[in-house]
């Protein structure tokens, strides 16, 4: 099975994906079974980008959904054939490998595909020896087939001619041949040099019985070759059919699929063709796996962990078709739903990252000082630098212990963290929303409320610009009822509230007006445990 992926919420925070990060860095150190590998849901902000910067940690791929994949239940290596292989070739491999089909390739490119159905189709279908006029078989390959050895006739030599058994008397026999067909005869003195003289390409000896040395030097003369079989003339004719090249049966109508096409995109492709698999290519046709329809039944689902979330809302698109193992998270218990028992550790803390930080701990695992910094930094960011109302004194312990082991102290890093992010930021209105926006039903409204952190409030809205107008722009799109922008401000500990369409209910809930669309609110530092709940409960009033 593939990896288990770590990944936080969309339109990601720092929380969210450090948290995955570290956590996944956790269980690769205690879950020797399996493979993690952390991973985000959209754009990196600026701080995360600044710490992983400054600890050497690599910035986890950005994924665009979790739903099944081709590449998800695809058998990888499957047996192949090459295109010159002789049926016998592929019915062996077939029947050693358990598999109803194979691959058939030229230069690792797939030209089709050879099945055990075709094969028996063909052996029941055809009454007589086929022979090679339309397809030339190697002589080497015809006695490889045959058991046999050349004894006259070099191998790498091509025979194209009919096949013939010469059961009949050496005089009848001479009508039925001509020039370049191969010929299965026994030990018949008479009909062997009989043919040669005819002028066919090939004697087939059968019994294991070598001709006679004037036969022999009579098939060179005439250039013609020589194959001596152990076996009988009905099994070697019989046989002589499989000698055929597989791109003579191969089937170029199966279908051909990409490792990261969808399977619920292909399963109704899959189901009305008339073969039972499908062979997954790269964009040059290359060989990767196959998928059988029995995969499709198998119903295999990509594994994943939750961090910072557990809200299919909030998730990748597909959640619903991925297998939860495990959540880690510090915010109300949502509709993820597993469909086997999971771990599931949810506590009331300020981020989600105090929480792995007490994993490493509980599981008896030293954090590495790269891994420390980026907790440090998703605390801070989720406390707002150990200040938010939803800051616990597990934090608090928390920050401190992974500051000292980097060797700073959490407000001098956090401070510095929160410069780096306020010189990168992007200037931007709706990016800036967008990159950390919530919502909310408040009552019969849609509410959104998204928020950066700054050290100057005033600096940053300067910079933005027209807010007001972006921000309606954005609603509209949207169909929010409310939008409120957080630009909060670390330093003086309050936030600008800028807001658009029904910011009566903002005033109501802050008992405040609002001046051109904004109002400073002092001390408000928390969207979740603060603004949200301050407007649900004006609300219901």
């Amino acid at each position: 099975m593939g990896p288990i992926l770590v990944f936080g919420h969309r339109n990601p925070d720092n929380d969210s994906i450090c948290s995955a990060v570290a956590y996944a860095h956790l269980k690769n150190r205690t879950d020797s079974d399996n493979v993690y590998v952390p991973v985000r849901l959209g754009a990196v902000p600026p701080e995360t980008a600044w710490v992983f910067e400054r600890f050497g940690i690599d910035v986890p791929e950005e994924i665009l959904h979790v739903k099944t994949r081709v590449r998800d239940v695809m058998t990888e290596q499957p047996v192949a054939v090459g295109r010159d292989a002789t049926v016998l070739e592929a019915g062996r491999l077939m029947r050693e490998h358990g598999v109803r089909a194979l691959p058939v390739v030229r230069d690792g490119v797939v030209e089709g595909i050879v099945s055990a159905t075709t094969l028996a189709e063909r052996y029941v279908q055809e009454t007589s020896v086929r022979g090679f006029a339309d397809s030339p078989v190697r002589l080497g390959s015809l006695a490889q087939v045959l058991d046999g050895t050349v004894v006259a006739g070099e191998p790498d030599a091509f025979v194209s001619g009919d096949v013939l058994v010469g059961a009949m008397e050496p005089d009848t026999m001479r009508r039925y041949l001509k020039p370049g067909d191969v010929l299965i005869v026994g030990d018949r003195k008479r009909t062997q040099p009989m043919a040669l003289e005819a002028g066919v390409a090939c004697l087939v000896v059968t019994g294991g019985e070598t001709p006679e040395p004037e036969v022999l030097a009579l098939a060179r003369e005439r250039g013609a070759s020589v194959v001596v079989t152990p076996h009988d003339s009905f099994a070697a004719a019989r046989l002589t059919d499989l000698a055929r090249p597989v791109h003579t049966v191969l089937d170029s109508t199966v279908p051909l699929v990409g490792p990261e096409d969808l399977v619920e995109e292909i399963a109704e492709d899959m189901l009305a063709s008339p073969h039972r698999e499908a062979v997954v290519v790269d964009h040059d046709g290359g060989l990767l796996g196959v998928v059988t329809r029995t995969d499709l039944v198998r119903g295999r689902r990509r594994r994943v962990v939750l961090v910072d979330h557990n809200e299919r809302a909030q998730s990748a698109p597909g959640i619903e078709q991925a297998q939860v193992v495990e959540i880690i998270d510090h915010h109300r218990i949502g509709d993820v739903q597993t469909s086997q028992p999971a771990l599931f550790v949810n506590l009331p803390v300020g981020a989600t990252a105090t929480i792995v930080a007490a994993r490493y701990r509980e599981l008896g695992v030293e954090v590495p000082a790269p891994i420390a910094g980026v907790l440090l930094a998703a605390i801070l960011t989720d406390t707002v630098l150990l200040k938010s109302p939803t800051t616990t004194s597990h934090d608090v312990a928390a920050a401190e212990e992974l500051a000292a082991r980097i060797g700073v102290t959490p407000v001098e890093f956090g401070l510095e963290m929160f410069d780096a992010r306020s010189r990168a930021e992007d200037d931007d209105v709706e990016r800036a929303v967008t990159r950390d926006l919530k919502e909310y039903r408040v009552g019969d409204a849609v509410v959104a409320i998204g928020q950066v952190e700054t050290v100057d409030a005033a600096k940053a809205i300067e910079r933005f610009g027209d807010v007001r107008a972006a921000l309606e722009a954005l609603r509209q799109a949207r169909s929010y009822d409310l939008l409120v922008f957080m630009v909060t401000d670390v330093l003086k500990e309050g936030s600008v509230l800028c807001a658009v369409g029904k910011t009566r209910m903002l005033e109501r809930a802050l008992g405040a007006q609002l001046v051109d669309g904004q109002v400073w609110a002092d001390g408000m530092l928390s969207r979740k445990k603060q603004l949200a709940p301050l407007l649900i409960e004006a609300t219901a009033r």
